[in-house]
């Protein structure tokens, strides 16, 4: 469950094992979950969280959905990991 920063972290790690095990919907339903929780919560660990959630839309093939997670990323940290790169820009 989700009731800490550590428990969120755990589940992020979780989410990126899923997806590169080729489980991509499990980890994005992890992620989207995890992600109803933010209050009181680091915004690098929710950075990163929004960084898989839109990894997990590119390898279930959503586009469209992976582009506006990365724009939101990108808005709120244009410096994270590679975002303005997997942009475009």
């Amino acid at each position: 469950t989700n009731e800490s920063p550590v428990h969120m972290a755990l589940l992020l790690y979780k989410a990126k094992a899923l997806r590169e095990r080729g489980l991509s919907k499990a980890a994005r339903d992890i992620v989207t979950e995890t992600l109803r929780r933010k209050k009181g919560r680091p915004q690098e660990l929710l950075h990163a969280l929004n960084y898989e959630r839109a990894r997990a839309y590119e390898a279930l093939g959503q586009e469209k959905k992976a582009r506006g997670e990365f724009e939101k990323l990108y808005k709120n940290a244009s410096d994270y990991e590679d975002v303005a790169h997997r942009l475009g820009l």
